[in-house]
């Protein structure tokens, strides 16, 4: 009720004001707003008429009835692994920057040989191209040729799955 409150006070200082339509309408819509988050005036009117002091005009506000809106609890509508797979398929700009550090470490150590400088090479080269076939062109005639990666192991996947939203 406090907000109400406040609002109620905004609405006659505007008036004493003689504010343009626009500002009482703007105090008008947020007052029954938050009437209408009270339970107390559920039923209030989609209406309000505003009379300016003097009598000389009379400004009405339309207001469209407030749907009423249920809770909804994040946890039991999405989960972990839909959320992972969503992210997943968000698309990058820059490979360099999509990597995190784990990421990046994993991949030196795994797909690199330990060798930083190839990995650091092999980003920027990747980031060169403008489409998705000649990164993967480039990735497999010379990353996985040379450093025999297999494609079934997790940490090539999510080598090639970052790769892939580069081009996304």
């Amino acid at each position: 009720m406090e907000r109400v409150a406040a609002l109620v006070e905004k609405l006659t200082i505007q008036l004493a004001e003689k504010a343009d339509k626009s500002q009482l309408k703007q105090t008008a819509v947020q007052l029954l707003a938050a009437l209408s988050e009270t339970d107390q005036f559920n039923n209030l009117p989609n209406n309000v008429s505003v009379m300016i002091p003097g009598g000389e005009e009379v400004a009405e506000v339309r207001i469209p009835s407030l749907p009423k809106l249920e809770p909804v609890e994040i946890n039991a509508t999405i989960t972990n692994t839909e959320l992972q797979e969503k992210l997943a398929l968000d698309p990058i700009k820059d490979l360099k920057a999509g990597i995190g550090t784990n990421d990046k470490f994993q991949f030196i150590a795994s797909l690199f040989g330990g060798d930083e400088k190839a990995f650091e090479q092999a980003i920027k080269t990747i980031n060169g191209f403008k489409i998705y076939a000649e990164a993967q062109f480039w990735i497999k005639s010379n990353l996985r040729e040379q450093y025999k990666w297999d494609d079934t192991e997790e940490v090539v996947k999510a080598f090639d799955l970052l790769v892939k939203r580069r081009f996304a």
